[in-house]
């Protein structure tokens, strides 16, 4: 994402009127015009600065923001910029697609995935509880074909519990966060073909989102409370969550987090989480978060902040501060955020506020980007921002709707100052060469030696080679085809791996009757979008 004004030096916790720590944290613009340097302010009690922020203007100004103001509202009652307009695409209780899929109730966080038709799948969180006629649906899916037309709908998670916001993976994966005080989180396949995995290692508490950090191999994690923390998570196996160490986050004064580790993430014993590491930093409720070129970006909504912390340099900062700015603050109770792939600018939703989806723009304004200003959303919240993967259309909910929810979709002129997105849909690239000559004496005794190579990669790649012939069963019964030899194999980048294939044990005997055996050496890849390649090469052992 472009630089937004603001680059920021946070503070440590401060202590709110409730007497629970706060997430306090400072940028350098603000120690500058209160005329504190940073190593200065490094110095500076956390009580200090969370004073001294009070009286300071945020990091994001208010602004006109790109497209100007909002006008009346439409035939769907929602105002928009000029040139901009709605479409309802689901509400709750009601049928959708062909199936059909009787839309869940309480919308909430949502993601996208391109497909292979061209279009792309919606996926979609029910933040009802697990109890009936509700307990059904806890993540559900709608299907689009390339001309944003709606083709089909159905469940992908069923049977959990106030599903909150949750996240993309770069794997084509989504997770869902259950937000009570011992909720999970749960890996779900937005196609549909596969079993929703619940991942307990990431941590048992009253979770918001969850997104991956594709270069660092790591997820970052909120949690909706007045003393909640930050998380990170360490696989032991990217990008296997099923295993792994739960971090939370210390944020120094100027800015620079630390990780301390979690020792009982699964909160097996009384301690909750969040209260395990005396010294973790605290947050005012952290809600929706999302991952974009290195920083992870979230909202805090009892303080109407947007925190951007930089993978990289592990630094945190307050983009935007609701409160410091107050009567002029366009954007309140700062919820769900997301942004967008082809101009880099962030979107904010209120969870209750005047119902709106701000913009913060790569040039550092804040605006009002849209509202839903009627009676029938007096009492919700919008949630789930999120663009289809080519960045023309913007999808949000309104959540608390009159009949339980509704999502809409918003067409029109957004900016594209960062171009087309670039979509890695090719199949990893697998190349095979053999090592000296295939002799089957050699292969019996030894194993024979491949160099196997993928190239191409925008992520790791799992793969499988196996050695496959054909020999003759018991008396009777012909020839049947048997995997000689396995091995899997990870690429982490492009290269070459050496692999030396011998057969089983059981089949030496068999192989050492026979003159000459042929042979397949087939190579399965997959790569972490999903996409899958085979690379076959013959073999003869004389």
């Amino acid at each position: 994402m472009s630089p937004r004004k603001g680059t920021g030096v946070e503070p440590k916790a401060d202590v709110d009127q409730g007497g629970s720590q706060g997430g306090g944290v400072i940028t350098r613009r603000d120690l500058v015009r209160a005329g504190v340097g940073t190593a200065a302010g490094a110095a500076v009690s956390g009580g200090l600065l969370s004073r001294a922020l009070e009286a300071m203007a945020a990091p994001a100004v208010p602004g006109a923001g790109p497209y100007g103001p909002l006008g009346s509202p439409d035939g769907n009652g929602v105002r928009l910029p000029d040139g901009f307009s709605s479409r309802l695409i689901a509400r709750a209780g009601q049928q959708i697609g062909p199936r059909p899929y009787t839309f869940h109730t309480l919308p909430d966080g949502m993601g996208t995935y391109r497909t292979k038709d061209g279009g792309f799948i919606l996926v979609s969180n029910s933040e009802a509880p697990d109890v009936p006629p509700l307990w059904t649906i806890g993540t559900a899916a709608i299907r689009f074909d390339r001309d944003f037309e709606v083709t089909d709908a159905y469940p992908i998670l069923e049977g959990t519990s106030i599903n909150c916001a949750g996240g993309t993976t770069p794997w084509n994966t989504w997770l869902s966060c259950e937000e009570f005080d011992r909720g999970q989180v749960f890996e779900c396949d937005p196609f549909g073909e596969k079993e929703a995995i619940v991942h307990p290692a990431m941590g048992v508490f009253k979770h918001e989102a969850s997104v991956i950090d594709p270069v660092g191999r790591q997820a970052f994690l909120t949690e909706d409370l007045g003393d909640g923390c930050f998380y990170r998570f360490v696989p032991d196996r990217y990008p296997d969550l099923s295993k792994g160490r739960l971090e939370v986050a210390v944020v120094d004064p100027d800015g620079k987090v630390e990780w301390a580790e979690v020792p009982d993430p699964e909160y097996t014993g009384s301690v909750p989480t969040r209260k395990q590491v005396p010294e973790a930093t605290t947050f005012k409720r952290g809600e929706g978060a999302w991952y974009d070129d290195g920083v992870v970006y979230f909202a805090t909504t009892q303080d109407d902040r947007v925190y951007a912390y930089h993978c990289a340099s592990e630094m945190l900062e307050v983009l935007y501060d609701g409160v410091a700015l107050g009567e002029e603050a366009p954007l309140h109770d700062t919820d769900n955020v997301t942004v967008s792939p082809v101009s880099g600018d962030l979107y904010v939703a209120e969870d209750a506020g005047e119902h709106q989806i701000c913009i913060i723009s790569t040039e550092g304004q804040a605006a009002p980007f849209l509202q839903l200003p009627g009676p029938e959303h007096s009492s919700s919240e919008l949630t789930g921002p999120v663009f289809d993967p080519t960045g023309n259309r913007l999808y949000f909910s309104s959540q608390r709707a009159t009949g339980g929810g509704i999502v809409f979709e918003i067409s029109g002129p957004f900016r594209r100052t960062r171009g087309e997105p670039v979509f890695d849909t090719a199949a990893p690239v697998t190349r095979i060469r053999t090592l000296g000559k295939p002799g089957l004496r050699g292969l019996i005794k030894s194993g024979q030696g491949f160099a196997i190579s993928v190239s191409d990669l925008s992520y790791p790649v799992e793969a499988e080679a196996r050695l496959v012939t054909r020999l003759k069963r018991a008396a009777g019964k012909g020839a049947g085809e048997v995997t000689l030899a396995r091995v899997p194999l990870r690429f982490e980048r492009p290269g070459e791996k050496v692999v030396r294939l011998r057969p089983a044990g059981r089949y030496g005997s068999r192989l050492r009757r026979l003159r000459g055996v042929r042979a397949r050496l087939v190579v399965e890849a997959t790569d972490l979008k999903g996409n899958r390649s085979a690379t076959v090469k013959q073999v003869r052992f004389d």
